[in-house]
């Protein structure tokens, strides 16, 4: 606090002793009434023979068990000249100052997430993704395929390959144009929804490339697909 901060902040002052000796110092011991609240208190010395011990001894009789400080440079009085500077004026105040809070810690900086990396082979399998006969994707499908266009924000593939296939259930021709259709559905609607590519390919093969035996429910499932494979160099 300095003393022109101290002033600003003054309320009143009140007196609080005065002594005088024939030959011996003068003073004048005053409590002021700050802004804040605080107690702060003023020792004025005066005379011909007036001591820094003499000033200091006033302002520790004030403070009683506590020492006393200095506001102007929040330091402990002391009884010689040398530590205690001009000793005609002091401003102080009983107990050691209080010290300012410790400023909280930052938060630690949020350790970054790496991005999802991109898959490079998607199949759709199975009747969930579409109806029977049909070229039309199912939600599931569409939701399938928005979260591999999300992976691949930002990123411009060299190439996207989608084969269509099904199972072994029709004539070749049908299921040739079948998977045609599917693999064409599945490619417009990567283009439509944000994928981007240099160069889009679909081709249907049918029944050809079984991934499981036609002979069984479970294994003609797995051959109703569409493969979707992506370079990015």
């Amino acid at each position: 606090m300095s003393k022109k901060l101290i002033s600003a902040g003054l309320l009143s002052i009140g007196a609080l002793a005065g002594c005088s000796t024939a030959s011996g110092p003068t003073f004048n011991a005053n409590e002021i009434q700050t802004a804040n609240g605080a107690q702060v208190y003023r020792v004025e010395c005066h005379g011909l023979f007036e001591s820094v011990a003499a000033c200091v001894k006033q302002a520790q009789k004030i403070c009683g068990d506590k020492p006393a400080y200095k506001l102007e440079t929040m330091e402990r009085l002391r009884a010689t000249s040398e530590e205690s500077g001009d000793p005609r004026i002091l401003t102080f105040q009983c107990g050691a100052p209080a010290q300012p809070e410790a400023a909280p810690a930052p938060a630690p900086a949020p350790v970054p997430q790496a991005a999802p990396e991109m898959p490079r082979q998607i199949d759709l399998s199975g009747d969930a993704n579409f109806a029977t006969d049909s070229a039309a994707l199912t939600p599931k499908a569409a939701d399938t395929l928005d979260e591999f266009v999300s992976a691949a924000q930002g990123v411009t593939l060299r190439q996207v390959v989608v084969a269509g296939y099904t199972d072994s259930t029709g004539s070749a021709s049908h299921n040739r144009q079948l998977s045609q259709r599917r693999a064409e559905s599945v490619v417009q609607y990567l283009k439509t929804h944000g994928l981007r590519s240099q160069s889009y390919t679909a081709q249907g093969y049918g029944a050809s490339n079984p991934v499981a035996s036609n002979s069984t429910v479970a294994g003609r499932a797995k051959n109703r697909r569409v493969e979707i494979r992506v370079s990015t160099q």
